[in-house]
């Protein structure tokens, strides 16, 4: 019996010393970076904020601001603050792009404002996901288009399991400007947890050139840029279901995407391909 005991506590110390060496390898700094916010000015009506959890935007409209993502912890108390300077005495709408709450953190600063998220998920899902106080007020089924004054607003819903069961994008054509969310990601592999579907992120990265003229893209996370950000995310998502197919081309394909942002067994190339072979 003391062998038992003793071979448990080696386990559980061997667990533990290895989720310590994960945490501090791979996901403080990962986290650390996450923090950190930049401010990009794209046009007099359109501020950009990444980091600080997901990437942000908000679009200043002759008579509504227009809120998209509202970030977490400190990051998100900061850009309410950008918001509110920036807003004045004008209504806000803020559009959630999904319900993690890297990009929700901060809806309970908007209490007082319009919350609009995808319409397919269910409320109580919501809240044990992230929280009662983010709630949204409004639930878009399909898409909305929301007139701005200089520019069009079009919200959709995916309605269907990609990153989660209701992922929305926004689209302003007049800028060619493309808000993803966690749909679209820059250099960072994915997290396919719960109903994510691989599948279904390959599906719909490959009609958005079709659908939508894009200049700029703002993903969910990493540094903003043009239309190759989906061209690239389109291709690790084929490279990692050859990889899954092909376990003689695994090994080179996996190397492609080194520089990445990634989490072993959690958000990296090998989780993805592992997505792939259930």
């Amino acid at each position: 019996m003391k062998k038992v005991f003793k071979y448990i506590g080696i386990t559980l110390m061997s667990l533990v010393a290895i989720g310590a060496i994960l945490f501090f390898i791979y996901l403080k700094p990962f986290m650390d970076k996450m923090k950190v916010t930049e401010t990009i000015q794209l046009d007099p009506s359109i501020t950009l904020v990444t980091g600080g959890g997901g990437n942000s935007g908000i679009i200043v409209g002759d008579s509504l601001v227009v809120v998209i993502d509202t970030k977490m912890d400190d990051a998100a108390t900061e850009f309410h603050k950008q918001v509110m300077n920036l807003a004045g005495s004008k209504p806000i709408l803020v559009i959630n792009t999904h319900w993690h709450p890297d990009h929700v953190g901060g809806n309970k600063l908007f209490a007082n404002q319009q919350i609009l998220a995808g319409g397919s998920y269910d409320q109580d899902e919501w809240i044990k996901e992230a929280g009662k106080e983010s709630l949204p007020t409004q639930w878009l089924l399909s898409q909305q288009i929301i007139p701005l004054g200089n520019d069009t607003l079009i919200v959709f819903n995916l309605a269907k399991d990609v990153h989660t069961p209701s992922d929305v994008m926004v689209y302003l054509p007049g800028h060619k400007l493309l808000f993803g969310g966690d749909v679209i990601l820059n250099k960072q592999a994915p997290v396919l947890m719960g109903k994510a579907s691989a599948a279904a992120y390959e599906e719909v990265l490959a009609s958005l050139p079709s659908k939508m003229d894009i200049k700029t893209v703002v993903p969910g996370h990493g540094k903003i840029g043009g239309p190759e950000i989906i061209t690239d995310f389109a291709a690790y998502f084929t490279d990692m279901r050859e990889a899954a197919s092909n376990s003689n081309k695994e090994e080179e394909l996996v190397a492609k995407y080194k520089e990445w942002n990634q989490i072993p067994f959690f958000m990296s190339p090998k989780a993805t391909i592992d997505h792939y072979k259930k």
